[in-house]
């Protein structure tokens, strides 16, 4: 198995990450914003949750597409020449 792609997170993890606190603290604002009548914290609830629908979107379309391209890239800078021969401004004793 030479395959490098990653488990699966199970959905407790899923949950329990970056994104999911977004969401909590996006759907409190926005619930506490309906409950005492607060416009503002409406707004913030609304900016937030519109705002990580626009990252899921985001990274559902392009993160496997940006691994494969940052991996074509360190890959052929891999083999290639290391840097220390490629570089001109060192002075050679």
């Amino acid at each position: 198995m030479t395959t490098t792609e990653k488990p699966k997170r199970s959905l407790l993890s899923r949950i329990i990450s970056l994104e999911g606190a977004m969401a909590a603290f996006g759907l409190y604002s926005l619930f506490t914003g309906f409950r005492d009548g607060q416009e503002l914290q409406i707004f913030w609830g609304v900016m937030i949750l519109g705002g990580l629908c626009v990252l899921v979107a985001v990274r559902r379309r392009d993160w496997k597409k940006h691994w494969e391209e940052i991996e074509a890239a360190t890959g052929g800078r891999a083999q290639g020449t290391p840097p220390e021969h490629t570089d001109t401004t060192q002075k050679e004793s």
